[in-house]
């Protein structure tokens, strides 16, 4: 009987010392989670409910960028199943997630972020394409499991007003992108909702490598410079203004 006191006193101390603990104690965690490329500024509240600045950043020696202001509320009833459940709210929409000693899973999401900002996290130079316009998640049920490294469940991110630093000409147009879990890889299938450049295909994200391959062409004005730097990634299509793509990239770990 003393011994389970003891455990329920340590239990309740330890509850109550993180009710106590600021915001900013979850500034760390962010940081390290994400290898640097995050930070939380401006935190307000306590780590059970609290909010703040997200920032991200491609690299150590680039400046910080792209600020979110988020809001988070952690789901008490998820402690007693021996995860963490957190309601996030973004500056448009929110999500529900959970993680625990298994993995992560996405109970529900539709929120918006800015496209700059997730793409400073993806790995190697396709982090550094300087990527513009606003991303939509949308879906439920889609998870990731530690060991293995194990992806389940689907969801669907509209890219809206897309452009890229380096293609010329400005906005490029709305797409959408379904992702799907496939064991230790991410399946994709990419659609054009509207735009200058017209682009569908289908391909594939692992630890270490991405393909895509599909078949591309623009329009407009900067249709013909767009089409010839279309053609440096792939080859000539059925007809001129069609570029068939197959395009890899590995080492994204490096």
């Amino acid at each position: 009987m003393r011994l389970r006191l003891l455990v329920t006193a340590i239990l309740f101390f330890l509850l109550a010392t993180a009710i106590l603990w600021p915001a900013g104690s979850v500034g760390p965690w962010i940081e390290s989670a994400s290898n640097g490329k995050l930070r939380l500024v401006s935190a307000e509240g306590r780590l059970w409910n609290g909010s703040g600045v997200l920032q991200a950043r491609t690299g150590d020696s680039s400046s910080w960028q792209s600020a979110q202001n988020i809001r988070w509320q952690l789901r008490w009833s998820e402690l007693w199943r021996g995860r963490i459940g957190v309601e996030a709210g973004f500056e448009k929409g929110d999500a529900l997630i959970q993680v625990g000693p298994d993995g992560f899973l996405i109970e529900r999401c539709d929120a918006t972020l800015s496209a700059a900002l997730l793409g400073m996290l993806l790995p190697g130079a396709v982090g550094r394409y300087a990527w513009a316009g606003s991303l939509n998640a949308r879906g439920s049920g889609f998870g990731y499991a530690w060991q293995g490294g194990i992806y389940q469940g689907e969801i669907d991110l509209f890219w809206n007003d897309a452009a890229v630093a380096e293609i010329p000409g400005g906005d490029l147009g709305d797409y959408r992108i379904r992702m799907v879990g496939e064991g230790q890889s991410l399946r994709f299938d990419l659609a054009t909702l509207r735009g200058r450049l017209q682009i569908i295909g289908s391909g594939e994200i692992s630890a270490s490598a991405l393909r895509f391959n599909g078949e591309a062409g623009a329009t407009g004005p900067t249709g013909a410079q767009l089409n010839n730097l279309l053609r440096t990634l792939g080859r000539q299509g059925p007809t001129p203004d069609k570029v068939i793509i197959d395009y890899r990239i590995t080492g994204l770990n490096g």
